[in-house]
Order: structure tokens, then C-alpha cells, then sequence
């Protein structure tokens, strides 16, 4: 782990001690069905987490739930669940674009509560995306793993081979989003990411300069595909998820 960004252990995980519920459901975005899961601290609790997983044929909404778990076991609710194309939800993968899947990330955020300040959790190209849509949901708190970039022209490219490969662009969507972030962020980049550039996480630092605070944590040792990784990491795992919940608890606080 960087020196860029301190991290301490703070108080052990107690997620795995305290009861959860979940509920899988389906909900309609265009004229496909989506799947999701929602994890709540216990019955009847609001949802104000919603997570955007990336792009590939095995990307799902289960590999993200190591950090969803441990919120829920700090009283915070979510929404995971999987872009057309991807896991249990309708439709094929090369027909999605960018657009697609932004449209399809507002319809999930209908099923989030939005008298709770909204937390958007984004991975890779669901980094973009979370970005992207932050001026229309205005959430408290951005948590962006390994966050792409995708140009401007690129929203209408399908997923057939044709897309633009991540980048510092600078008329991405994503950067246009953060511009108008007044949240807190926190990226947590990879070290050994072959995929995305290190250069497109100082355009996301560079391009939040309205956000009330922004960190990056650096994995030395990891890959782009952190939810492979970072769940093994017995020695790293609680202190990154403790940085994820604190930084989110402080961003509803100040709401």
C-alpha cells in the first residue's frame, strides 16, 4: 500500500457479527429487466448505497458484497445489481453502450431512498458512470475502484470491440460530471492497473474541484480487477473498508 495515502486500521470489522437482510429483485430500464440485490442492516432499512460494476462478460453485482456486507453492518443499506448484458439480467453484452448504461443507473437509483444523503460506488467503467450521473443524482459521497474514462464520442460505441480503450480524456462525461461534485470523494487506485492509466485518476482529482474533500488510496500490489484481489488481503481488507465506511459516514453527516 502508497505512502500517498494514509491509511490506519481503526475499529475491527464487526459486519460478519451482525445480522443482514437481502432481497433479490428485478426492475425494468428500457426493454430490458435488470437483477439486483439489496443488503440492509435489517428489515425495512433504507437503501442509500448504490454500486456500478465494469465493463466484461463476467463482470456481476456479487463480487463487490465484502464491501456492501461491511456497511450494512454499520446501519447503511444498499443496491447492487448488474448493467444489461452482464450476470442475471436480460439483453447481450455487445449491444450495451455507455448511454445504455447510464440510463439503466438512474432506473436503479429509483430504488434507492432518497431522503438519505446517496453514496454511488463505481468500479472501472462504473467509475465513469457514477461520475457521470453525480450532477443528476447529486450524491453525498463518491467511492470510485480503479475508475475508467471513456471520450465524449464514445457514449454510443457498443461493447462489440469498438470501444475506446480507458484514458485522461479530456472531454470525458465523467470529468464533466465531477466538475459539478460538491461531495466527498475517494478513489482507490491499483498499483499494477494494466488497464486504466494513472493518468485518468489525477484527471478525476484534477476535475473535482468543487468536491469538499477528495482522496486517492493507492494498492501497490494490485491489479485493475480489485474485487478479485482485495477480498484476500486479510492484513488490508479491514483497513480499506474502514476508510470506505468512514469516508461515507462523514459525507452524511455533513448533509
Amino acid at each position: 500500500m502508497s505512502g500517498r495515502a494514509g491509511i490506519k486500521m481503526d475499529a475491527p470489522d464487526m459486519s460478519a457479527s451482525l445480522q443482514m437482510k437481502t432481497e433479490d429483485f428485478v426492475f425494468s430500464a428500457g426493454e430490458h429487466w435488470l437483477a439486483a440485490t439489496r443488503v440492509q442492516p435489517d428489515a425495512g432499512a433504507a437503501s442509500s448505497v448504490l454500486t456500478l460494476h465494469g465493463l466484461g462478460q463476467t463482470a456481476n453485482r456479487h463480487t463487490i458484497r465484502y464491501v456492501l456486507d461491511h456497511l450494512a453492518g454499520y446501519g447503511l443499506g444498499s443496491v447492487c445489481f448488474e448493467f444489461s448484458g452482464n450476470g442475471d439480467s436480460s439483453g447481450a453484452l455487445e449491444e450495451a453502450c455507455l448511454r445504455r448504461r447510464y440510463e439503466e443507473t438512474l432506473a436503479a437509483a429509483e430504488h434507492l431512498d432518497k431522503r438519505e444523503p446517496l453514496t454511488l460506488i463505481g468500479t472501472s467503467m462504473g467509475g465513469h458512470l457514477a461520475a457521470w450521473v453525480a450532477p443528476v443524482l447529486k450524491p453525498a459521497c463518491l467511492v470510485l475502484f480503479c475508475p475508467a474514462s471513456y471520450p465524449a464520442d464514445a457514449a454510443e460505441s457498443r461493447f462489440d470491440g469498438g470501444l475506446a480503450r480507458p484514458g485522461p480524456y479530456p472531454d470525458s462525461p465523467a470529468y464533466a460530471g465531477l466538475r459539478e461534485f460538491s461531495g466527498d470523494l475517494l478513489i482507490i487506485g491499483a498499483g499494477k492497473d494494466a488497464v486504466v492509466p494513472a493518468e485518468t485518476l489525477d484527471g478525476y482529482l484534477a476535475a473535482a474541484m468543487n468536491a469538499r474533500s477528495k482522496k486517492v488510496v493507492w494498492l501497490d500490489d494490485c491489479e485493475h480487477f480489485i474485487h478479485r484481489w482485495l477480498p484476500h488481503q486479510d492484513a488490508l481488507r479491514p483497513q480499506v473498508l474502514t476508510t470506505i465506511r468512514d469516508t461515507i459516514l462523514r459525507a452524511r453527516a455533513r448533509q
